[in-house]
């Protein structure tokens, strides 16, 4: 099926999952909500016509910077100085989080995006790692990097950084940090840091 033919079927059986559909973009994408999001996830697995049994990717969004429809210049996301001091994020973000998940049909070889978009304040979504083995992987990793939150999650923990870590690096408003307990994290140049060493 198109994701247009998708997107019908869709309508046709569950309704109440979508919010919008967008057939334009590189990557067709079903809008979904995010309360029914687990009966979803179990129809585009089991239902014969859709067979989608290979979830290939769940990438996080920070919306920060854009219009409600995705329009304008991004906010940039911090760095270190070139004196390797951490570089000022600005004010605290006020956009959108999101979160997307590519599908696939091994049986039928076709392929959907589903998107969603959630107020900064009220990251929470239910995990789909019972559906599909894969996510809880991803799952972890994109808690790990924006702080959105699975609910029913087998073991929601970060997986890149350690625990008691502060913040999440690819939110736009991240500040960087100069320390991690007594070790200083710089931005420096490995060579930059060698010269300046040597030169001691």
């Amino acid at each position: 099926m198109t994701p247009a033919e998708i997107h019908a079927y869709i309508v046709e059986r569950m309704p109440e999952a979508l919010t919008g559909f967008d057939g334009e973009a590189v990557q067709p994408a079903l809008e979904v909500d995010r309360e029914p999001l687990v009966e979803f996830a179990l129809l585009l697995r089991d239902d014969e016509a859709l067979s989608f049994d290979r979830l290939l990717v769940i990438s996080g969004i920070d919306w920060e910077g854009y219009d409600e429809n995705g329009k304008g210049r991004h906010r940039k996301i911090a760095r270190y100085e070139e004196d390797g001091t951490p570089g000022d994020p600005g004010p605290p973000g006020t956009g959108d989080l999101g979160l997307m998940w590519s599908l696939h049909s091994m049986k039928h070889r076709h392929a959907i995006t589903l998107k969603l978009r959630m107020p900064r304040d009220d990251v929470r979504v239910p995990s789909v790692a019972a559906v599909w083995p894969t996510a809880a992987w991803a799952e972890r990793e994109v808690y790990d990097m924006y702080g959105i939150e699975f609910t029913g999650h087998p073991d929601l923990r970060r997986m890149l950084l350690p625990e008691d870590w502060e913040g999440y690096p690819l939110r736009k408003d991240y500040p960087m940090p100069s320390r991690y307990h007594d070790v200083p994290l710089e931005g420096l140049p490995l060579a930059v840091r060698e010269d300046q060493e040597g030169g001691a």
